[in-house]
């Protein structure tokens, strides 16, 4: 962790390419770490002159005799490369690429940034960018702003990570008007090495930073990263902001499986499930974070609103129900006190109105007795500024209250009231602009919170590796694999064509398919046929499936025959790899209306118990089956045992690409039994 420790807590720093060129990203750079006022030592490099911003020059690194924590780069992309040389000769081992040009340009950018973390990872150092902006630590023994933003950030405990530098250079323009506070910030342009996986793992081990936030355009490894939740190694809250939702899905996905994942499906499901808070944009990335850094987390889900206005205060408990929380019910006692303070004409049930005259001394009051009500968790106030109450007042009243529950305050004031705050306000607190954004914040503590408990999640097993062609695998193949997982799958004769008329015993009715390893969906070409009761009837149809296949350009290999059976419920239990976080299991209706029916939710295929639970429970036809209007339910167990083994079976095969038990079928008997099934194998 050094190298990843120097980046923010350096006591030495080069600049390589620091420039006296006001305006210029090498000026405007050691300008901020001057205008900070970093507490070590810094080497500018530039071999036309002897002193910029009072600091003495260097022609070049090998002049500079004293060890150097920290080697930040700006020069021109055609001399990126020796500047990297020269920093490893100097035994330098942090060093942040600020330079642009490298993959971002297309194929010989992408070859000159290989060429770069070649002799990086050879040498030992870690190098962040390139195609970056900086980094910053506002803790007081450091006082570091290494970016070329001449904003000076206020010291919090949040860290930021940022992908993009445009979003943190918006960002840190804006800290006075957002009143945004961290610890550390950091750009890490193209991840070329180091990348959120690292600052991960070294944020959780810094005691001076409490909460991380990361805006991410994609995940380096979703697998590695969510790997430090699913050996429970994090225990700070984690919030992300993920840009690129409308992005395609799952390239080339020809399973019922692959064709319901898309990317940001996946990102929602597996943050979701191990814990992540992901926000919806940078208002709630950096609310939420003010919310971990100001206020206890609520101990339950019932928020009281107090107002003086309506229109906020239903905005407000609209939003409770999206975020899983809830009106309190104040108790009789809470009710009776209110009436003492609350006009008569305003109202004393939650929401508490004050209407347009509630005062500060009512609105103090008023926030206290709610916060002494036991039945209430949270409080949420919203004041909307009259002409004859004073803003600033009754917002340090609300602030001096002594609680271990949540307080947040949403106030929609005349413009000057902000500057005043800012510069006059005692305590200090974060103001919230909307009503909705408290109760946001509120929600996603709680989501937090509730899923801090630790779980046991399925592993991969130690097996001996299969060796299977590339490709769907054959009938027999899927079977063996299906047994072996203890995947229950219905008895089935696989014969060619020819084989077919000669079949003497057979018990009726069965079901006939058509099987072409060109063929992905049977039914797309009308190639199953139900219920066949007689051998002229199997006959018959088999003439009917070549024929359908024949039209679309296929050739029947082989026919599948199955018994037929009286379906009660059609399930679907499938999985897929993804790219960046591995093996995905999902559930949910099954059948060749699979897609239009669009009923199914996934999750990372490391299942704990509580995940099964959820995968089955959130869907529609998990709610179904589980019994509805006096229909006897199917055994829950069985189902979670074959989602268990079904995720055994991708965690511990990790050539299995796709995989898909469609229909999963539960007979009117209660039996449960894959009628098709599809695996397809490769390397991912």
């Amino acid at each position: 962790m050094t190298s990843l420790y120097n980046l923010f807590y350096p006591h030495s720093i080069c600049i390589v390419g620091a420039s006296s060129k006001q305006k210029s990203i090498g000026y405007e750079l050691l300008n901020s770490i001057k205008r900070y006022g970093f507490t070590g030592e810094v080497f500018p490099v530039n071999p036309k002159v002897d002193v910029i911003l009072d600091y003495k020059c260097y022609e070049n690194i090998k002049e500079i005799t004293k060890t150097i924590d920290l080697g930040i780069i700006v020069v021109p992309k055609a001399f990126a490369e020796d500047s990297i040389d020269d920093l490893i000769s100097n035994g330098i081992k942090s060093i942040i690429l600020i330079t642009a040009g490298f993959r971002e340009t297309g194929v010989e950018g992408e070859l000159a940034e290989k060429r770069i973390i070649e002799k990086i990872k050879k040498s030992g150092a870690r190098l962040v960018g390139p195609n970056c902006m900086g980094v910053i630590n506002t803790f007081s023994d450091i006082k570091l702003n290494a970016t070329f933003v001449a904003e000076k950030p206020a010291t919090g405990h949040t860290a930021f990570l940022s992908q993009s530098g445009a979003i943190g250079a918006a960002v840190l323009n804006s800290l006075r008007e957002s009143g945004i506070k961290f610890g550390h910030f950091i750009s890490v342009g193209n991840k070329a090495d180091i990348s959120e996986n690292d600052l991960l793992r070294f944020w959780n081990n810094d005691d001076r930073i409490n909460t991380l936030t990361f805006y991410l355009e994609s995940f380096s490894n979703g697998e590695s990263f969510i790997n430090n939740f699913i050996e429970n190694n994090i225990n700070k809250p984690v919030i992300i902001l993920k840009a690129g939702k409308s992005a395609s899905g799952i390239k080339a996905a020809t399973s019922h499986t692959g064709a319901l994942a898309s990317s940001d499906k996946v990102v929602n499901a597996v943050l979701e499930q191990f814990g992540i808070i992901r926000a919806n944009d940078l208002n709630e990335l950096f609310n939420t974070a003010k919310g971990f850094e100001n206020y206890p987390i609520p101990r339950g889900n019932r928020i009281a609103i107090v107002t003086n206005a309506g229109g906020p205060s239903i905005l407000a408990v609209d939003k409770l129900e999206e975020g899983n929380l809830v009106l309190a019910e104040l108790s009789p006692e809470t009710i009776k006190r209110l009436k003492e303070i609350v006009h008569p004409e305003g109202s004393c049930t939650n929401p508490v109105d004050l209407l347009p005259g509630g005062n500060a001394e009512q609105f103090k009051s008023v926030n206290k007795l709610l916060l002494e009500d036991d039945n209430v968790d949270g409080v949420v106030s919203i004041f909307v500024e009259p002409v004859m109450v004073s803003p600033f007042e009754l917002v340090e009243g609300i602030n001096s209250i002594k609680s271990g529950k949540p307080l947040m305050q949403v106030v929609m004031p005349l413009p000057e009231f902000w500057e005043k705050y800012r510069q006059e306000s005692v305590f200090n607190y974060p103001i919230f602009r909307n009503p909705e954004d408290p109760v946001e914040v509120l929600s996603n503590m709680l989501f937090y919170s509730d899923s801090k408990v630790k779980k046991e999640r399925l592993r991969p097993d130690k097996t001996i590796p299969k060796k299977y062609n590339c490709g769907y695998l054959s009938q027999q193949e899927t079977d063996v694999l299906l047994n072996e997982y203890n995947i229950p799958n219905i008895p089935s004769l696989l014969v060619t064509p020819e084989e077919l008329i000669k079949i003497t015993e057979l018990s009726f009715p069965v079901c006939l398919k058509g099987i072409s390893p060109n063929v992905i969906h049977k039914s797309e070409l009308n190639g199953v046929k139900l219920n066949i009761s007689t051998f002229e009837e199997l006959l018959k149809s088999a003439n009917e499936i070549e024929r359908n296949f024949s039209f679309k350009g296929f050739t029947v290999e082989k026919f599948l025959i199955q018994p037929f059976l009286k379906v009660k419920h059609e399930l679907l239990v499938g999985g897929f790899r993804d790219p960046s976080f591995g093996p995905i299991v999902m559930f949910g209706s099954g059948g060749k209306y699979v897609e239009i029916l669009n009923d199914t939710s996934m999750k990372s295929a490391y299942l704990s118990e509580n995940d099964i639970e959820d995968l089955i429970s959130t869907t529609k036809v998990g709610q179904i089956i589980k019994g509805v209007r006096g229909d006897k339910g199917v055994n829950l167990n069985i189902i979670k045992s074959l989602v268990k083994n079904s995720a055994r079976m991708i965690l511990n095969n990790k050539e299995i690409l796709e995989f898909d038990l469609n229909p999963l079928i539960v007979t009117d008997d209660n039996i449960m039994i894959t009628a098709d099934a599809r695996i397809k194998w490769g390397r991912s």
